[in-house]
């Protein structure tokens, strides 16, 4: 199968400006070159959006099966990180090789995932490159550098996800480059994503042209992103295992959470978002005006059949249960014993996060309604010996209300959020030297999820460890968990190894089967192997170490 970006052939794809969550999803339109087509401003509106349809498409040029941020992208990221545990009778299931560390670099899924990402940036590389020959009076105001904006950041967002990913990559930025180029040392790679987002950071308006359109935050939150990671990955001194292009001995960690402080802060007083008053909103299918005030990126989904931008969270990430008749999910995927001891019970987020399934009889359910969408509530866990226990992040409305499959979701996931900003924040001032204000951050987040009549310092006094690090990075995990920066955590921090390792098999209901886990686990899979089939064509990329 030929998945190369060397037969990434021009898709034009029709802009549709929906008016539900403005979803940026497009519907295909006609094949064309890239010479005919780059005429007016609308052109590049429409190209842009085949540049964001890479995060959510189900297929791109036919090939692959929501390999994206639709379904297996996601499954790969947050899979196999101690937070979840697949059950034996799950692991022979599609995509379970990620929860199990089972993987190999012959996976569909890995080799699909790589070239869904190239397409995303051969896509941004072609209106880069034709944007110019448009005329600039066509334009509005600044649109047509805000165009380049956007589609630099995303072809940013994409070598990041890969390089966090693989370590290190081609690096493309021409549709005319070799096509078997060799892997480019981790530097290389972050010199040219620093650029991509540092440009959008100083040429994106406050808020984009659609709901989901990124921005100048978007981008401020990605560098962050980015030098909080180079910092702690020189800090921690993860092994390049022998291949010296993984090495990150060459970041300056000083000054990379100086940088990181600075845009932090300039986040803080001016982007306009902040936490969302209730935490839960942030992972159901209708509360997009909830997300909005918080979340910075997502891949996008929508209630609207018609848009069909579907996310698939039904296997893994939501309450066990029936989902024809409750909205509920398979199970495949089931909290660890040490993810429930992360939580104290006067923390919100340990109810939402991991909660007693919702089973086939809606009747028994208690139901939450929000804004008249139903909500089937999951039954009370009574702890974490109960072979109801379940991964409660995400939350699927009753199918009654739905015009589309029970089975799928039009939940927006989020890439970017300010409460990860509030903790990188805080990551970025202990390093830079002021632990006090570290830990107010640290307060600020919890104040949020803490259940009344507890007060936050109750949870601050419950969460405190004398290691700041250590409580930052179980901070993480309590806030973030079953989201897709959890792997890249566990790699930059070093405690991928111990992590997964000190999983106890008596600790909780399903935690006798973290043994598959154990047992498939390698130092060397904190990197993802290249894929067979792409060395098979670019017989210049050097697979990764263990594979």
């Amino acid at each position: 199968m030929k998945t190369s970006i060397k037969f990434i052939s021009f898709l034009v794809l029709f802009l549709t400006m929906s008016s539900c969550d403005d979803i940026l999803e497009p519907t295909p339109y006609s094949f064309t070159s890239p010479e005919n087509f780059y005429k007016t401003a609308q052109d590049a509106e429409i190209a842009l959006v085949g540049v964001y349809n890479t995060l959510t498409a189900g297929d791109i040029q036919g090939q692959g099966n929501a390999d994206s941020f639709r379904r297996d992208l996601y499954e790969m990221l947050v899979g196999g990180t101690g937070e979840g545990v697949v059950p034996v009778r799950f692991a022979n299931n599609r995509g379970s090789q990620f929860g199990t560390a089972a993987f190999t670099s012959q996976d569909n899924e890995i080799n699909f995932t790589w070239f869904f990402l190239y397409a995303g940036i051969s896509r941004a590389n072609s209106l880069l490159e034709n944007l110019p020959d448009i005329p600039n009076d066509d334009f509005n105001g600044t649109r047509k550098v805000e165009i380049e904006a956007e589609a630099r950041l995303l072809r940013g967002f994409y070598h990041t996800i890969l390089t966090m990913m693989h370590g290190a990559i081609p690096v493309y930025t021409r549709t005319d480059e070799n096509p078997t180029k060799a892997r480019q040392s981790v530097e290389e790679v972050y010199a040219q994503i620093l650029s991509d987002y540092e440009f959008g950071y100083q040429n994106l308006q406050n808020r984009g042209p659609l709901a989901s359109s990124v921005n100048k935050w978007t981008a401020a939150g990605l560098l962050l992103k980015v030098h909080t990671y180079l910092a702690s990955m020189k800090i921690n001194g993860l092994s390049d295992f022998g291949y010296a292009l993984n090495s990150f001995n060459w970041v300056d960690a000083d000054a990379s959470y100086g940088s990181a402080v600075t845009i932090s802060q300039d986040i803080v007083n001016n982007s306009g978002y902040g936490l969302t008053q209730n935490y839960d909103r942030l992972f159901r299918e209708s509360t997009k005006s909830a997300q909005a005030a918080e979340v910075m990126f997502a891949a996008e989904g929508s209630s609207d059949a018609s848009q069909q931008v579907i996310t698939i969270v039904v296997n893994n990430f939501i309450p066990q249960g029936n989902p024809i008749r409750t909205g509920a999910g398979s199970g495949w995927t089931r909290p660890t014993g040490e993810l429930f001891d992360l939580y104290n019970s006067d923390d919100f987020r340990f109810s939402h996060n991991i909660s007693g399934n919702l089973g086939g009889n809606p009747s028994v359910l208690d139901v939450l309604e929000i804004d008249g969408v139903r909500y089937y509530q999951p039954r009370n866990l009574p702890g974490k010996n109960a072979g109801i226990m379940s991964v409660g992040k995400y939350r699927m409305k009753d199918p009654a209300q739905k015009n589309y499959a029970p089975w799928a979701s039009g939940i927006s996931f989020p890439l970017l959020r300010y409460g990860d900003i509030l903790l990188l924040r805080a990551e970025a001032l202990f390093y830079t030297g002021n632990e006090p204000g570290a830990r107010a951050i640290l307060t600020e987040l919890r104040r949020r999820s803490v259940v009344a009549p507890a007060l936050v310092e109750d949870l601050n006094a419950a969460y405190f460890n004398p290691d700041f690090v250590k409580e930052l990075q179980e901070e993480r995990s309590r806030e973030l968990c079953f989201e897709i920066w959890r792997r890249f955590d566990l790699a930059r921090f070093n405690i991928y190894d111990t992590t997964i390792n000190s999983l106890d098999v008596n600790n909780g209901f399903y935690n006798d089967d973290v043994v598959l886990l154990q047992q498939n686990w390698i130092p060397e899979k904190v990197w993802f192997p290249i894929p067979t089939q792409q060395i098979d064509l670019n017989p210049n990329l050097e697979q990764n170490k263990g594979y």
